[in-house]
């Protein structure tokens, strides 16, 4: 679909939308030669190693083979089960530069990594979860203690105040370094934007604020690029995007316990965050994405999914939050009441991880005693 088609098709777009999108259009032809420029300065490096941590997974076995075919990669390491010394083996006879080394270890991984139903609560996934994560953030802090931090494993919002928490207790902890990935909610908003404006995804750009996990990340179509969407069109998207039903929004503006498994859709986010960070450190003075991480910018929570600029030592700045419609505020206020408490889950978890006592956190407890509660019956006499 050419400009002139696309300009005069049935759903006429209103005239500010047109002029951006013509802006757009323009700033994108002068810049292109230039948006990707990799400095050759020898401050900056021109490619980076990337270790994938639980690569004998789907997810992780769809993330390496992607990271693989990546030119911003020299060395990719692929740590798991033994059955990722046989992943390198495959992944090396691909003809790219980048090199696979296969790295097994962290003992029962696969019970930690049973596939979780879509209705597997929060605190099942952390109690799941958690401890490989911690056991792999005390390695980190060992042995790449200045490495960037991806944390993927879900659900991302309470995983990465663990990681942090593991990292303040070490001399290494810097904040611009431990990252939630946020990866799967902008994929996500971006296609829907692009299917629904008939628009090819790939150039849409929707903001995330709010938290990493689908149901709590709040996608900003009234602030998307080439256009903007602010009338009923965003409230069917958002709806969409949360999994809730059109008719129920916004009195229902999530579903409880929700969570997607779609291995292929965020291995191939995971491989557009890893490269914008690869940018970064390479010198691309652009290398913007949305992700989670700590930013004092509300006090219901310290950590928020946010536009970040990446750089040598990880963010360089935090361009914090843009102006939002009524409904956005709605659901941002929501999101930042449920990532406070799932901070609060983390630091639970921690201090019990850290005493080495085998005993439950105070969050599982209380999450027993309401499934107690509502499995009881009601007795009329």
């Amino acid at each position: 679909m050419n400009l002139q088609n696309f300009i005069h098709r049935k759903s006429v777009l209103k005239t500010h939308q047109i002029v951006k999108l013509l802006d757009f259009i323009i700033s994108e032809a002068f810049q292109s030669y230039s948006k990707r420029k990799i400095s050759s300065s020898t401050e900056f490096q021109k490619s980076i190693q990337v270790c994938v941590l639980g690569a004998h997974t789907s997810l992780g076995r769809a993330t390496s083979f992607l990271l693989k075919q990546n030119p911003l990669i020299s060395v990719l390491k692929v740590q798991g089960e033994p059955s990722v010394k046989n992943l390198a083996i495959d992944l090396n006879q691909i003809d790219t530069k980048c090199h696979v080394q296969g790295f097994d270890g962290i003992i029962n991984v696969s019970k930690a990594l049973r596939k979780l139903k879509e209705e597997t609560s929060v605190v099942d996934r952390v109690m799941a979860e958690g401890k490989r994560v911690y056991d792999l953030a005390k390695e980190c802090t060992i042995y790449a203690p200045r490495s960037i931090i991806i944390v993927s494993a879900p659900p991302v919002s309470v995983l990465t105040p663990l990681v942090e928490g593991v990292f303040k207790g070490t001399n290494w902890y810097h904040p611009g370094r431990i990252i939630g990935s946020a990866a799967i909610a902008q994929i996500k908003a971006n296609t829907l934007m692009g299917r629904d404006q008939d628009l090819d995804p790939k150039i849409c750009n929707v903001p995330i604020i709010g938290g990493p996990d689908i149901d709590l990340a709040v996608p900003l179509f009234s602030r998307a690029s080439p256009i903007d969407i602010i009338d009923r069109s965003a409230r069917r998207l958002l709806a969409r995007f949360r999994g809730v039903k059109e008719i129920n929004f916004p009195e229902i503006i999530s579903r409880p316990n929700y969570v997607e498994n779609y291995d292929m859709s965020e291995a191939f986010a995971l491989n557009n965050m890893i490269t914008t960070i690869g940018l970064g450190i390479c010198g691309d003075e652009k290398a913007y994405y949305c992700a989670y991480v700590r930013a004092n910018l509300v006090n219901a929570c310290r950590h928020l999914v946010t536009t970040v600029q990446f750089s040598r030592g990880g963010i360089v700045h935090n361009f914090g939050l843009p102006q939002l419609t009524k409904l956005e505020l709605k659901m941002f206020e929501k999101a930042t009441l449920d990532i406070g408490k799932r901070e609060q889950m983390a630091q639970e978890f921690l201090e019990i991880a850290e005493s080495g006592k085998p005993t439950v956190p105070p969050f599982k407890l209380k999450d027993l005693e309401i499934k107690k509660m509502l499995q009881q019956k009601v007795v009329r006499a």
